[in-house]
């Protein structure tokens, strides 16, 4: 059963993720395989089926149901996705969750919350977001859903 605590945990998780692959970047390290690695332990593309609408997508390849297309999107250098500059190399030095809100429903949890990132030329930027949280059955937590979105501009 989720519990509002495994929510919070799931949440600050991929902040801390963020974080991460745009630090192996900035150190010279290997973003490519941090994403690979979040991608693998937080995201269910390797079990089951991930729907996946990052926030700077568009056209034919706004939506990433394949683990690959979520890569391109994170770290850019893909041939078949060339739109994708990698969003997680900026690099995001400080990134965090508000306004969260959830549904628990048996090994799931239905997230919204605001996400805001601070990048390293202090520059700040705030994302809707949407989650869904499952509870696999090896007992990881792992994105089903991960829905993102600016903030409607009238």
């Amino acid at each position: 059963m989720f519990t509002e605590d495994m929510v919070h945990k799931a949440l600050q998780t991929w902040c801390d993720n963020v974080v991460a692959v745009g630090k192996a970047h900035s150190d010279g390290g290997d973003p490519r395989a941090v994403a690979t690695k979040v991608l693998t332990d937080n995201y269910d593309y390797d079990n089951g089926k991930v729907l996946f609408k990052p926030t700077l997508t568009f056209g034919t390849r706004t939506y990433r149901p394949t683990k690959d297309g979520a890569l391109a999107y994170f770290v850019g250098g893909s041939d078949e996705f060339p739109d994708d500059k990698g969003f997680k190399l900026k690099p995001w030095v400080k990134v965090w969750y508000s306004k969260e809100d959830f549904i628990l429903h048996g090994d799931l949890a239905i997230v919204q919350c605001n996400v805001h990132f601070i990048g390293q030329d202090d520059s700040h930027i705030f994302v809707n977001k949407s989650f869904v949280f499952k509870e696999c059955e090896d007992g990881k937590v792992r994105i089903i859903l991960h829905q993102s979105s600016l903030p409607y501009q009238p």
